[in-house]
């Protein structure tokens, strides 16, 4: 009942949620009024919480004065709000590439391994198909306004993949090259698990890999657990909120 009361009163619950993020900017910025600034210009163009924005560019922070090599990578950017405050930690750094994976459709269809409720989030469709939901669609346009006109990156220092994961990942990894942070905001399955199989062996060592949706969606976690299995890899991840977690890669 409270789902189905959320869903049709989409208004109020992005006023509560953007109301809440503002708070919580404030109280923790105090000291820091460019910090706060830049919070807010982004705010529009991100759907994650404080404080998944704010683990984002405190991990670019980071990567920057670790002297981490390789590019900052977001795949699911939405309208580039997080991948955006990286870019802008790394502003100074010439060398640092920033790339921009998504379809700029919106979500795919879920698949049978992403459950019930994820299936009924797509209005009763898993067929794991590369169809387009009508779901977190942010348009190419609003990232383009984002980077250039309100945080000034060089455009020379930015690429966008635009497609479905499934068809561009494999062919973009090489250009890529190295990746310093890797984030990864897909929700699905299938998304994530191509991803990871796809990117994480671009991952320095010391470098950082972020998962937006590991305690939300149930499909994102079983990919993330098996991927893990599967390369034996025992990783300890660091909780940030309810649903972001990351890790360090060793």
């Amino acid at each position: 009942m409270l789902k189905a009361f959320l869903r049709k009163n989409k208004r109020i619950v992005s006023f509560y949620y953007k109301a809440r993020f503002i708070a919580k900017a404030f109280s923790r910025n105090l000291f820091h009024l460019e910090r706060f600034m830049l919070f807010m210009k982004v705010l529009p163009y991100t759907m994650a919480g404080y404080e998944r924005l704010s683990n984002a560019y405190q991990l670019a922070k980071r990567a920057e004065k670790e002297n981490l090599q390789g590019a900052f990578v977001e795949c699911g950017v939405w309208k580039g709000g997080t991948i955006g405050i990286m870019a802008y930690a790394a502003r100074k750094n010439p060398a640092r590439s920033i790339w921009l994976c998504d379809s700029f459709e919106g979500l795919p269809e879920p698949g049978i391994k992403d459950g019930e409720v994820a299936k009924s989030y797509a209005k009763n469709k898993n067929s794991g198909n590369l169809n387009a939901i009508g779901e977190c669609v942010g348009l190419l346009v609003d990232v383009k306004k984002l980077f250039s006109s309100i945080l000034k990156i060089k455009e020379d220092r930015v690429y966008i993949e635009r497609g479905w994961f499934q068809n561009t990942l494999q062919k973009t990894k090489e250009r890529i090259g190295a990746i310093a942070i890797l984030r990864l905001d897909a929700d699905w399955y299938e998304s994530t698990r191509c991803i990871l199989e796809n990117l994480y062996d671009n991952v320095v060592s010391g470098g950082y890999v972020i998962i937006d949706d590991y305690g939300h969606w149930e499909g994102c976690k079983k990919a993330v657990d098996e991927f893990f299995k599967k390369r034996n890899l025992h990783i300890s991840l660091t909780r940030i909120d309810y649903t972001g977690v990351y890790f360090k890669k060793i």
